[in-house]
């Protein structure tokens, strides 16, 4: 199966794709840019300003407006159009961190990943953040290059990515607990990319961004290859599910460190319609 391409080059590094169910529109980040870039089903897209050099994860919010993760902390506001987003919380004051790829719980809790702007090993770690009044706390640490997070559709287990790893983790999520239980569930050969950003489909599969593989696979809740959707271009970054049926699979992709001559698609979101449905997006509850 091959993504059709949906939109001209509009981000630098495009990632943590969302559907807006306010707006019946696809969100995604344009990570390194500060910004958050929102198209319609004919590609036509606007973007709207981040209050941070780093836009790394976008949810909406229960009872309207969105979260944001910015370089080091989370933002939040209630208007749709983001126009009155303000810092919440500093997660964290070290300048060699930044924020990278996350999600919200059942239960509304946000998780947040990092990575080290050199790519230092073991440097990352995961928060937790439960909302205004409370303290952000550490899931774990010793991570990389924290990325895609995404539920079963029951809530009972997590999937998520340190992407030097090769490794999709599986987790077990406990209402006061959190995730709990890591252990290996699929581990990706060489020669076809890394693990990125991913999503859970209404069947139990788990879609997952094929970092310089140009793909984006789709393993079942046994872990198998059950497909293989081809994109155009190699820096396949995330994917989610969205349209008015939760039918489409949206994948983001990057133009970071590429010549402008080099894959000029790149930095484009492309689209497949791939048989399954999507979840709702998991609000945040703060």
């Amino acid at each position: 199966m091959r993504a059709q391409r949906l939109t001209d080059t509009i981000s630098y590094h495009g990632e943590g794709p969302v559907w807006w169910p306010a707006a019946g529109r696809l969100r995604f980040v344009d990570m390194l840019h500060g910004a958050v870039i929102e198209i319609d089903d004919d590609g036509a897209h606007r973007r709207l300003a981040v209050p941070s050099r780093v836009a790394s994860v976008i949810r909406p919010r229960v009872g309207g407006g969105a979260v944001v993760a910015t370089e080091r902390g989370v933002a939040l506001g209630r208007e749709e159009d983001l126009s009155d987003l303000v810092e919440a919380v500093e997660l964290y004051s070290d300048p060699t961190i930044r924020t990278n790829e996350g999600g919200c719980d059942l239960d509304g809790r946000l998780w947040i990943g990092t990575m080290s702007w050199d790519r230092v090993a073991g440097a990352a770690k995961v928060y937790r953040w439960d909302g205004p009044g409370t303290e952000p706390v550490v899931a774990w640490g010793g991570a990389t290059t924290a990325n895609g997070l995404g539920f079963s559709p029951d809530g009972t287990r997590a999937y998520w990515v340190d992407t030097p790893t090769r490794t999709i983790t599986l987790l077990d999520y406990d209402a006061e607990a959190g995730l709990i239980n890591p252990r290996p569930w699929v581990t990706i050969e060489e020669g076809v990319g890394k693990p990125d950003g991913l999503t859970v489909d209404a069947e139990g599969g788990v879609w997952v961004a094929l970092h310089r593989g140009g793909a984006v696979r789709r393993y079942d809740a046994e872990g198998r290859v059950s497909e293989v959707v081809e994109v155009g271009v190699s820096k396949t970054t995330a994917c989610t599910f969205g349209g008015a049926g939760l039918d489409r699979l949206f994948i983001t992709t990057s133009r970071e460190g590429l010549p402008d001559d080099v894959e000029p698609a790149s930095g484009s979101v492309y689209v497949a319609e791939v048989g399954v449905k999507g979840l709702p997006p998991l609000a945040f509850a703060g």
